[in-house]
């Protein structure tokens, strides 16, 4: 029997298994895949997952997991959207990403870390997870009411801000220094352009070609043919494919103006890059992680994590001081904030396969994240639960626009 189709089997069994249990403790799915992963990473499956065809063969899938949720997180980014967020939403982006990432950068700072390092520390804490973000306020029928509104909207500038943390430590770990980082941008601007060109002119006319077969293949192939041709056209300009992923992605959304075309593809694409080679990017996350490590540098992974969550919680206190928004809606703000897993991620393997992270570091950085998407689903849930308001809207099904962003009356 062919070991590759052995090793697939296997790794995407044990992702559903778990994933499915974490969705059934109302937990997030990623959680379950990185689980995966550490699961398939013990001493009990060394002799089967060891094997050097396995390693490769999930290494190459992670690679093109990566790709697939780049495009997919790029799809999300709406720039007529971002223009017209709020002046809260803003205010609660900028200080959730600034809070914990002077936090990481000074601690890594002060524990003599060098400088690039404890700026990709810092980027790894500062980074949220908005994939898990939605899923929470959709549970809770929090997406269209105000305070689901600042945190999504929070969160696509977060993203923004991730991809721009993402393109400027390629550029540095790359090897060319603080000062490549403009000749980077040059770069960068160029391929946009070029790409931009090739979406306007291109896949408008595909989609709608495409949709009038009524073909959801035909649909996803198109989405996944040109986000491929960008990440192509990204090499050759010497970019990262992620960076070329996230690009074709917001082109996609930009240029696709039929709403029922942009929905299908997206939707086609994120059914896919979830459901199958996204787990591998998580399994071989888990697979890297080393607990030995972990365990011995507990101390280490408490003081990140505990400084990844405070700095987030601080953030929306202040936003809510400045907006005079009530304490209770400013927790709800911090912990739909604080969970990780996807971009950060990307950045400690990066750090790590640049031999920026050592193992210790790299399974700091992956513990933060789990612990701190388990802890910000568990707080976030407490506190919408103890909200009276909350509890009856979601006890009748409904409410999805009654429950209003708190303010203090003065």
């Amino acid at each position: 029997m062919d070991p590759a189709l052995i090793v697939f089997t296997v790794c995407l069994t044990l992702t559903f298994l778990l994933s499915e249990l974490m969705h059934r403790m109302r937990y997030p799915r990623v959680l379950g895949h990185i689980f995966a992963g550490i699961i398939l990473g013990l001493p009990a499956f060394s002799g089967f997952m060891g094997q050097p065809l396995a390693t490769e063969f999930i290494g190459s899938l992670a690679d093109l997991g990566v790709i697939f949720l780049m495009l997919l997180a790029g799809t999300n980014i709406n720039l007529q959207r971002i223009g017209k967020v709020g002046s809260r939403a803003l205010t609660l982006a900028a200080l959730g990403y600034a809070i914990p990432f002077l936090l990481g950068f000074l601690s890594m700072s002060l524990l003599g870390y060098e400088l690039l390092v404890s700026c990709l520390v810092g980027a790894c804490l500062a980074i949220s997870a908005q994939s898990i973000m939605l899923e929470l306020l959709m549970e809770y029928r929090m997406l269209k009411t105000d305070l689901g509104t600042v945190i999504m909207e929070a969160g696509l500038i977060d993203d923004l801000l991730a991809f721009f943390s993402l393109a400027a430590i390629i550029g540095v770990s790359a090897g060319r220094g603080l000062g490549g980082i403009r000749l980077l941008a040059g770069d960068l601007l160029l391929f946009i352009a070029i790409s931009f060109l090739l979406g306007v002119l291109v896949l408008p006319r595909a989609a709608k070609a495409v949709w009038k077969e009524r073909s959801e293949a035909a649909v996803f192939s198109l989405a996944v043919i040109f986000g491929l041709l960008i990440v192509l056209l990204s090499s050759v300009f010497s970019l990262s494919t992620v960076i070329g992923a996230f690009v074709a992605g917001v082109i996609i959304q930009l240029t696709v103006k039929n709403k029922k075309e942009e929905t299908e593809m997206i939707e086609s694409l994120s059914l896919v890059t979830f459901g199958l080679v996204v787990p591998f990017f998580f399994i071989h996350m888990g697979l890297l992680l080393d607990i030995g490590k972990a365990v011995e540098n507990i101390w280490f992974i408490a003081l990140i994590t505990g400084l990844a969550l405070a700095g987030k919680l601080l953030a929306a206190h202040l936003t809510g001081i400045i907006y005079s928004i009530r304490p209770h809606d400013r927790n709800i703000m911090g912990w739909g904030m604080n969970s990780r897993g996807e971009v950060e991620l990307i950045i400690a393997s990066i750090a790590f396969e640049k031999g920026l992270f050592t193992v210790e570091l790299f399974s700091a950085i992956l513990s933060m994240a789990l612990i701190s998407s388990a802890v910000s689903v568990f707080m976030f849930k407490t506190s919408c639960l103890s909200k009276p308001h909350t509890r009856k809207a979601r006890k009748k099904h409904s409410g999805s626009t009654s429950h209003k962003l708190s303010v203090k009356t003065h």
